[in-house]
């Protein structure tokens, strides 16, 4: 009777653990989905400076957060467990939650985007750039990809210029 009861129990265990996981994913796949239906409306909008656009790949959906000794702290202990040998997924998952709880640090997404463009004279030109997401999954900032690691004052940069640059 009591193995059965722990049986049931460990079932009961796995099946949450896992339907969270699944949450999980379904809610990072809905993220992915609108930042990058976002992007893609934002460059058609701009057919003039991006013509005969072609999407080609989109990079990770990164949630960005202020700078400070809280945020900073636990940045730095997501990406040492991310860089173990074995990281403990429920250990990360803790350690994003609590970035999350804080709702003021959080800042938007960054997500790099590669993708080509056609010239009048038939040219093909690849393009890679780093798009700046608000909350509400709207184009803030795009920069070119390799400019993330000079900016010094990361904040500046997912405050829109004026309300109609995010449509």
């Amino acid at each position: 009777m009591k193995k059965a009861l722990s049986i049931f129990i460990l079932t009961i265990v796995v099946f949450s653990i896992l339907s969270c996981n699944q949450e999980t994913k379904d809610k990072l796949a809905k993220e992915d989905k609108k930042a990058q239906e976002s992007i893609k409306k934002w460059i058609e909008n701009r057919a003039d400076e991006y013509p005969y656009y072609t999407p080609l790949e989109f990079g990770e959906l990164t949630p960005r957060y202020r700078f400070n000794s809280r945020t900073h702290s636990i940045a730095t202990a997501i990406e040492k467990e991310n860089n173990a040998e074995q990281p403990d997924i429920k250990k990360l998952d803790s350690l994003k939650n609590m970035l999350k709880t804080n709702k003021e640090d959080f800042l938007g997404y960054t997500i790099t985007h590669r993708f080509t463009t056609k010239g009048i004279d038939g040219q093909i030109t690849t393009h890679e750039k780093l798009f700046f997401i608000d909350g509400e999954y709207r184009v803030i900032t795009v920069l070119n990809v390799d400019a993330w690691d000079l900016i010094m004052d990361k904040e500046l940069f997912f405050k829109p210029e004026s309300p109609d640059s995010v449509q």
